[in-house]
């Protein structure tokens, strides 16, 4: 697990929301462990980041996972920091998770937002049914080895065993698991793994995911509020547009189609409707942001694709109908446009590879 001693740290490189840094630093205090101490020991690798700054670059994360490690000497530090996680772990996101009304309607924002907290070019977020299970996956891309991001068991560990504490704690119900899986080989003593998530534990499984019972999803959340959550979800889209260059009302459409494209009902009309403005309105509104609807919706096509490609359990055909295509070759004619290539020639060189 050791990381390089020198981090190349872009203004590409992708980052985290601070509030996961801040959920490291009260843990280690836990363990008795002073916040100055731990960053003393990462300094080489942070590259000047500050606790103050609201994101963390990803390789000065994966640097202060690893100093925490070396100076606690605990294996199961990505446990501890999943039974400690709260909403604030992941920003503005876990809020709008909080308020949703049942933990199936959380999951379903996760692919929406995630960008909150993590940025893209380093990992996915895939929920998918296997069997009469549903799967909760964490995905790495291949690319981030590319780009010289290192694969982390500590923060794999930690980001699952905070799904599993966060659902936990927004349901106020044990949530019982049916199997959790991790793609790296096990630790030397792998019981407390089966001790926190109660269920079997696989390591060296290929993938880093929860699978339960698909009942689950209609758990409601003690802390449901509707109006809450649309101030919520709607702070989630003004984050993701200030670090994208994207207006609030694009990404406001953007997130608006996501429901409706497998409806085929991604229209103007539709949007509008739902955003309870005219249709001419709202046009205007992304005219004035340099935008337009057909655009935005290319747009979210175009990244939703991406996504859905890379799951080898979606025919090409699933993923044309998923993105509102009422036939797989307009499909493949507008990807082709996209990105020069056919859907599957570039499901060949990125697609996660199966287990």
């Amino acid at each position: 697990m050791a990381l390089p001693q020198a981090l190349d740290i872009s203004p590409l490189t992708p980052g985290v929301g601070a509030g996961y840094a801040r959920r490291l630093f009260d843990l280690v205090e836990r363990f008795g462990l002073p916040r100055a101490a731990l960053t003393r020991h990462a300094a080489a690798r942070l590259d000047g980041w500050e606790p103050t700054q609201p994101r963390i670059p990803l390789p000065a994360l994966l640097a202060l996972f690893q100093s925490a490690l070396t100076l606690t000497g605990r294996r199961d530090l990505g446990l501890e920091f999943g039974r400690q996680v709260r909403p604030d772990t992941f920003d503005v996101l876990g809020y709008a998770l909080m308020t949703c009304r049942n933990l199936g309607e959380a999951i379903g924002l996760v692919p929406l937002y995630r960008r909150v907290v993590f940025d893209p070019g380093y990992s996915e977020t895939h929920f998918s049914r296997e069997g009469a299970n549903v799967k909760l996956a964490w995905v790495i891309l291949p690319e981030a080895a590319q780009a010289g991001l290192p694969y982390s068991e500590l923060l794999a560990e930690s980001l699952i065993a905070s799904w599993y504490g966060l659902g936990r704690w927004i349901t106020g119900a044990e949530m019982p698991l049916r199997e959790v899986r991790f793609r790296h080989a096990a630790p030397e003593d792998p019981l407390p793994f089966a001790n926190f998530f109660g269920c079997p534990v696989r390591f060296a499984a290929g993938e880093n995911a929860l699978l339960f019972a698909a009942a689950l999803l209609a758990q409601p959340l003690v802390q449901a509020d509707a109006e809450l959550n649309l101030a919520m979800c709607d702070e989630a889209r003004k984050a993701i547009a200030r670090r994208s260059g994207e207006t609030p009302i694009a990404a406001q459409v953007r997130q608006m189609l996501a429901p409706l494209l497998p409806k085929c009902e991604a229209t103007l009309e539709h949007v509008a409707a739902g955003m309870g403005i005219t249709p001419h309105t709202l046009q205007r509104r992304l005219a004035s942001a340099d935008f337009s609807f057909q655009a935005v919706l290319d747009d979210t096509r175009r990244e939703l694709a991406q996504v859905y490609l890379r799951d080898a359990a979606l025919s090409a055909l699933d993923v044309a109908l998923l993105l509102g295509y009422a036939e797989q070759s307009s499909f493949t004619r507008a990807f082709r446009h996209w990105l020069g290539t056919t859907p599957s020639a570039w499901r060949v060189r990125h697609a996660t590879p199966s287990r």
